[in-house]
């Protein structure tokens, strides 16, 4: 079937009851490992502390990673591995940092679930306007030619759950998912994501999957003392909303803060902020604004695990870096 979205970024939203059955039976056209319907609906925790989160904290995000460039080598060094002219599908793209490096020689598609974190990446060209290029690009985007430039300012991107992307099957020549599995938040559903990657890659392609590692280093300034944790983000409040958004074009108020109460006056901005957002808590002493990000922290083996029960798909190199499998 074709589609055609009347919104930009377009957005994918839940998959009907029967899209699911039919998924919980076949994935991609082959017979899968079965698949519970329910493993398909995103869980409340991933819902208040993955997507509501990411999209609470999307301008922050931008300014404070996204520009800076600092890209994960593992993921760099395999879009380098790639043939120039290839078709990239970066699943859980976030503000579309990676964009940059994908497009010296290739081409990318984008998809994310938090539509404020993509809007980052897909409004670069109208934030250009105002002559401050400087400032609106990251030194990645320095380096690209003119043409290239062009593509990253305009990008092809999609809100969509990594657990069924609009693509077609065996559409791209390989893939990316960056810091993405390790907010899944059961087991199911991490090998659903792995077999929606092996769906959209072509037979023979390959695809790069990094997630937070149980085992850190020794200076690290991550340490887990559990697989399932909630880690706190502190955000500034100067980044945040100050009221809820207009719901005219989507009904779905999870993710939207609340308006500021009569109860707020004479309350600092971060307080006030902790306050509109469901599960924020606000840190007095260093007057932020705190949210809780589910994340599950991978042992040593677990991600390879999981792709072994996905049917054709096979684990060409595993390695540790920097805290993360």
């Amino acid at each position: 079937p074709k589609y055609e979205s009347k919104v930009f970024p377009p957005r994918w939203g839940q998959l009907s009851d029967a899209a699911l059955a039919n998924a919980s039976r076949r994935v991609g056209g082959e017979k899968e490992a079965s698949i519970d319907r329910s493993d398909l609906i995103t869980p409340a925790t991933e819902s208040k502390h993955v997507h509501a989160v990411y999209d609470a904290i999307a301008t922050q995000w931008h300014h404070t990673r996204g520009k800076r460039g600092v890209l994960w080598p593992g993921a760099t060094q395999f879009i380098e591995s790639l043939p120039h002219g290839s078709i990239i599908a970066d699943v859980g793209c976030g503000d579309g940092k990676y964009f940059a490096e994908i497009l010296k020689h290739s081409y990318v598609i984008g998809t994310d679930i938090s539509e404020p974190l993509l809007k980052t990446a897909a409004t670069r060209g109208d934030e250009a306007d105002d002559g401050k290029r400087k400032n609106i690009d990251g030194p990645q985007y320095q380096r690209l030619s003119k043409a290239k430039r062009a593509l990253s300012e305009n990008p092809s991107v999609a809100v969509a759950d990594c657990l069924h992307i609009p693509l077609r099957s065996n559409s791209c020549d390989a893939a990316i998912s960056i810091a993405v599995m390790h907010h899944l938040s059961t087991e199911a559903r991490r090998i659903r994501c792995l077999s929606e990657l092996k769906r959209i890659v072509k037979v023979g392609g390959r695809f790069n999957v990094q997630a937070w590692a149980l085992e850190q280093e020794n200076d690290s300034k991550r340490k887990f003392h559990g697989t399932d944790l909630l880690v706190p983000f502190n955000a500034q409040p100067k980044y945040l909303q100050t009221q809820a958004k207009s719901s005219e074009t989507n009904s779905d108020t999870t993710h939207q803060p609340k308006s500021i109460s009569a109860e707020s006056k004479g309350k600092g901005v971060a307080q006030m902020m902790a306050e509109q957002y469901d599960g924020a808590e606000f840190d007095s002493k260093k007057n932020l604004v705190v949210f809780q990000r589910y994340c599950h922290m991978y042992r040593k083996g677990e991600l390879e695990s999981l792709c072994e029960r996905v049917s054709g798909l096979e684990v060409l190199e595993s390695a540790y870096e920097k805290g993360n499998w």
